[in-house]
């Protein structure tokens, strides 16, 4: 039978040697030549229509070659599990250098004052961006321990399951009350809807903030890797007299 270069392009279902794309149903050299006449119908495939804005024809063109981001569920369940594993690792070590280091911090009564840092605090310390960017549900536990809210290990499982997991917007409510009861031990008042839309759009970034705060009032700093020093600047005072410094803070110890 006769043949020409194109004949391939009307020809449904077969490549032909000089194939370049296919159409969807039939092959060609290059998108423009798919429709061959036929219009809309016969861009398929690797070729994607594309109407004339001025009312025109329009044309066929190549589709963009764009790279498969979904994840299979056993893949999501293996980084999951990687990463729990490295995270458990890292938590232990912490734990034994830096977290049975540390003391608690007593309960605040009375009056609760305004938060002295901003949301984007962590920013100036760079030891405190690294731990929260990398090991965010340990910080966190840290400072639940150090306040009392709960313990270390039950805190850096909740943190870790709620901030890792497709369900991180339930978590942010939760977090939220976690938040607010670490706030009140510190002595600053605290607002559930706040806490919840940050914790919900910049959780780092709080638990970064909440972290130096604590921190502060233990009077110790946390670098890297695992280090605790206690400035002189930063070192608390115990003595009962400092209770009348600060007005409508009275501490419990």
């Amino acid at each position: 039978p006769n043949w020409s270069p194109n004949s391939h392009a009307r020809c449904p279902g077969s490549p032909g040697a000089m194939s370049i794309v296919n159409c969807g149903g039939h092959f060609a050299q290059t998108c423009r030549v798919c429709p061959d006449t036929n219009g809309w119908s016969w861009c398929n495939g690797d070729c994607a229509w594309r109407p004339d804005p001025f009312g025109g024809e329009g044309s066929c063109v190549q589709q963009l070659a764009l790279p498969d981001m979904g994840r299979s569920p056993l893949e999501y369940c293996g980084s999951f599990c990687v990463t729990a594993v490295i995270m458990l690792v890292f938590a232990c070590i912490y734990k034994h250098q830096v977290v049975n280091r540390l003391g608690t911090i007593s309960k605040t009564f009375g009056n609760f004052g305004a938060r002295e840092r901003g949301l984007l605090a962590c920013l100036a310390s760079p030891d405190t961006c690294v731990y929260t960017t990398f090991c965010m549900p340990i910080v966190a536990a840290k400072n639940y321990h150090a306040t009392g809210v709960c313990g270390f290990w039950p805190g850096c499982m909740l943190m870790f399951i709620g901030a890792y997991s497709p369900f991180v917007c339930i978590f942010a409510c939760f977090r939220a009350f976690l938040a607010g009861s670490v706030q009140e031990r510190l002595g600053f008042q605290s607002n559930f809807i706040t806490n919840c839309c940050v914790s919900l759009f910049c959780m780092p970034c709080d638990v970064g903030r909440e972290s130096l705060e604590v921190d502060a009032e233990l009077g110790v700093e946390i670098s890297c890797c695992c280090q605790v020093r206690q400035p002189s600047s930063l070192l608390p005072t115990t003595a009962v007299p400092q209770a009348s410094i600060t007005p409508g803070r009275v501490h419990c110890y």
